[in-house]
């Protein structure tokens, strides 16, 4: 392996590694909690009014 390739690997995977991160901090592949439950439960305990006024 030369040099140029070891560099394209490392490249490639950090660009995944930060893919991956962006993606489960906004709320993941299914639209799910993201990690934080207690937040997730709390959304439900209190949801928010609806707009009545909307056309």
């Amino acid at each position: 392996m030369t040099i140029q390739s070891i560099i394209v690997l490392v490249i490639v995977f950090v660009l995944l590694a930060l893919a991956i991160m962006f993606i489960c901090q906004n709320g993941g592949w299914q639209g799910g909690c993201g990690g934080n439950c207690a937040s997730c439960h709390n959304k439900c305990a209190t949801p928010k009014p609806k707009d009545q006024n909307k056309s």
